[in-house]
This record gives structure tokens, sequence and C-alpha cells, in this order.
């Protein structure tokens, strides 16, 4: 069954308002308790100082008896009560109230056991709890003890029934505002979630463009920001998709085409040189399988997540292993290779899947340069920058925005998927590739890698 989003609040605020109200009831019963007992211990030994006082103004036996039922009979009007045992521990008289609510022989028997006890005492008894105060005075003639036990209910004077039936009836009004409170906030809050629940069924039937407003300075209002962030993440992926998808069929329709204009003019004996021809169907399956080979590479790249294993390697290995691979287009186009300052690290990399990114960036160098191209490596924070610079005419400021997006080919451009798997090979390690152009008077294109160091 589900529970929506108000009942939730709902019973949430009720169980923190009943778990305070049960946390502070409990407190005031103890700590009530607890400053009840000892204000009645400190009351008791004041009466009994008073009481001894009254009992040995006069030094006689006959005038202490006098006063001592004077003393007593006072205490009609008193809330506490006064019993006096003689040496042996028995009752000799009492100021016992029906009031309370233990009978005066269960008081005598439990308060026996600390009657040799002077000071403040407590008694439980399963009829209530009374404060004690004993006081010990010797008879003047005698020389006998008398022990005087001076005792009240405390309990009594817990909270009252009526106070607390108004605190009970505070808690059910606080609840019903707490009620309507959450009412009111979840409507609110619900509203909102509906409103990204809509967005999130358009985002599933592809409906990019509609956007709901949700005004919210709390998380919902985040929420629904990332819901158009990856609305519009989702957009743009699915239109570089699609434009993959055209650049694709446009790149495979050509070396296709060509291959059966050619086979068709073979079969009706069109062509007088079919050695001639046949090389460049060859030629053009060639093209053909190196475009799906690169796009085999590049969705390998960009998916997999075991596309790259990770071994160490010096910056000058991959330099050198990127340099030999393509070292025959370099003498071809008589451009020079130069490995400016390089620093000697040690990085962790997938070296022939990187040292391919490098290649492809070196390969799009020579391809623009006049007469070198140079590498150079340098450390940097949390990392090593690999630079790649040609002195050809630079790029153009149109191309800089798409130089890195998959089948965008500028002049001289071949496949205009080099630059783009060069791109996923380096964003699988972690890192990142920019390129711009040289400054200050200076031709040529500058590539900057960053590889992280883990």
């Amino acid at each position: 069954m589900r529970n929506s989003i108000t009942v939730k609040l709902i019973l949430s605020y009720a169980a923190v308002i009943f778990m305070m109200a049960g946390l502070s009831t409990s407190f005031i019963s103890l700590f009530s308790d607890g400053y009840i007992l000892s204000e009645s211990n400190k009351q008791l030994k004041k009466y009994a100082d008073e009481f001894v006082l009254n009992l040995t103004t006069q030094q006689s036996s006959i005038i202490t008896e006098i006063r001592l039922d004077l003393t007593l009979n006072e205490m009609a009007t008193k809330d506490y009560a006064v019993a006096i045992f003689n040496k042996n521990n028995e009752l000799e008289r009492h100021t016992h109230y029906e009031s309370f609510s233990i009978s005066l022989e269960d008081f005598v028997s439990a308060v026996k056991p600390k009657i040799n006890y002077e000071g403040a005492n407590v008694l439980k008894h399963s009829s209530g709890n009374y404060a004690l105060f004993t006081r010990h005075i010797y008879d003047v003639d005698t020389d006998e003890r008398i022990a005087l036990v001076f005792y009240m209910q405390v309990d009594r004077y817990g909270i009252d029934r009526s106070l607390f039936t108004l605190y009970l009836m505070s808690i059910c009004v606080a609840t019903l505002f707490a009620v309507c409170f959450a009412l009111i906030f979840s409507s609110t809050l619900t509203l909102n979630l509906k409103k990204l629940k809509v967005r999130a069924n358009m985002l599933a039937k592809r409906r990019y463009d509609c956007s709901i407003k949700i005004d919210s300075n709390d998380e919902v209002g985040e929420l629904s920001d990332a819901f158009d962030a990856m609305a519009k993440s989702i957009e743009e992926y699915d239109l570089s998709q699609k434009i993959f998808l055209q650049n694709a069929s446009h790149e495979l329709r050509t070396p296709l085409m060509s291959i059966r204009g050619y086979t068709e003019g073979l079969r009706d004996g069109v062509f007088e040189n079919t050695e001639e021809i046949c090389t460049e169907i060859l030629d053009q399956t060639s093209r053909l399988e190196k475009i799906i080979e690169d796009i085999m590479y590049l969705t390998k790249m960009e998916t997999s997540k075991n596309a790259v294993v990770l071994e160490e390697a010096t910056t000058i290995q991959i330099i050198d292993e990127a340099i030999d691979r393509v070292q025959g287009i370099a003498v071809a186009g008589n451009i020079n290779i130069v490995k400016g300052d390089i620093a000697i690290m040690n990085v962790m990399c997938d070296v022939d899947n990187f040292c391919v990114a490098i290649t492809n960036i070196l390969s799009n160098c020579l391809r623009f340069a006049r007469t070198e191209v140079m590498i150079q490596v340098r450390p940097v924070t949390k990392g090593v920058c690999f630079t790649i610079s040609d002195d050809g005419p630079g790029i153009h400021e149109e191309d800089l925005v798409h130089l890195f997006d998959r089948f965008y080919k500028g002049k001289k451009g071949k496949h205009g998927l080099g630059l783009a798997i060069a791109k996923a090979v380096i964003t699988s390690h972690g890192g990142a590739v920019h390129a711009r152009n040289k400054q200050g008077g200076e031709t040529g294109a500058i590539f900057e890698i960053f590889l992280p160091i883990k």
C-alpha cells in the first residue's frame, strides 16, 4: 500500500509532538518528585526544630507533658504528622491523619527500622510515598531517649490532575495545528513533485522542449534545475546520436556507391582495364573497412568500462612509441618531429590506447605543418601535460568549437574520427584535451593533453 507524503508528514509531526510530550512529562515528573521531596525534608526539619524547642523550654517533666499535649493539639491543622516512640521503639503518641493513604499500623511497622537513625529519610509504601525526619531527644528526669518522627505524604503534591488534563489538551491542540501545517506544507510539496513527475513523463516521451516552472528555493527547486539540466544533456546527446548516424551513413554511403558503380560496370563490360578497376574497388573497400573500424573503436572507448587497462609507463616511453607510429608520414611529408623539453615521469595509463590518441593528434598536426611538429611534456598540478604544436596555418575559429566532434572534417580532413577518438581515449583516462592557436605573431595549432597522476 502506497503512503502519500501528506500522511507521512502528519504521522511524523504527530509522533514528534507525542514523543516530546512524553519526554517532557517524564522530566517534569522526575524533577518535581525530587524537588517536592527535598523541600518536604527541609520543612520537616524546620518543624522538628520548633517542636523540640517548645518541649525543652521547661526543665520539669510535668510542664513537658503539658507542652507536649499543647504542641500536638496545635498540629491539628498542619499538613504533617508526628509519631513519638519510647526507648523500646513503641508508639507512645501520634497525630496520624485519616487523610493519609497509609494506616497507622502499617506506618508504625514500616517506620520502626528507621527510628534509630536521625535525619531525613524516605518511606516508600504501596499506598504512597512519605518524607520522614527523625529527631532524638532525652527526657530531663529519666534521661530516656524519645524518638520524634515527623512525616508527610509527598506524592499528593505531584502534578495536579487538572493541570495534567490541561497539559493533555494542549498536546491535542498542538497536534491539530501540526496536522494543519502538514497539510498546507505537503500540498505545496506534492504539487511541485507532481509537476516533476509530468516533466519526467515528457522526457520519457522525448519531449525536451517542454519546461515546467517550479518556484521553490529548497531541494525541490534544485531537483527541478537538475531535471532541466538533465533534459538539456539528453537532448544534446540524442541530437549528437542522430548526427552521428547521419554522418556515419554519409561516410559509409560514399565508398559503397563507388564500389557498387565499379562492380556494375565490370558486370556490364563497361571497363576494359579490369585490373585498375579492381584496385580501385579494393581501395574503396579498405576505406570502408577503416571507417567501420574507427567507429567500432570510438564506440568501444565511449561505452565500455573495461576498454582501458592501466599499467605503469614513462612519458618518454609513450612519446617514443607515438613518434614511431607516425614517423613514415613525417618522412613522406618532409616534416621534422622535434622532442622539446620532456619531463620524464611515471604515469598510469593504457599505453596502446593512449598512444593511439597521441598518434591521431600528431597525424593531424603533420597534415597541416610546414616544417616541424614539436612535442613537450611538463608536470602540472595533480598530473602531467603533453603539448603538441605545429607551425602550420592554425585552426579556423569556426572549427575550434567542433574540432573533436565525430565526423566533423575541416580543411584536409579525412573521416572526421581521428580527433574524436583521441578525445574519447583521453577522457576514458580521466584526462582532458584542448586545442588553440599560437599567439604573439606565431602561426600554428597547439594541442594540450592533461593526464592525471593517480
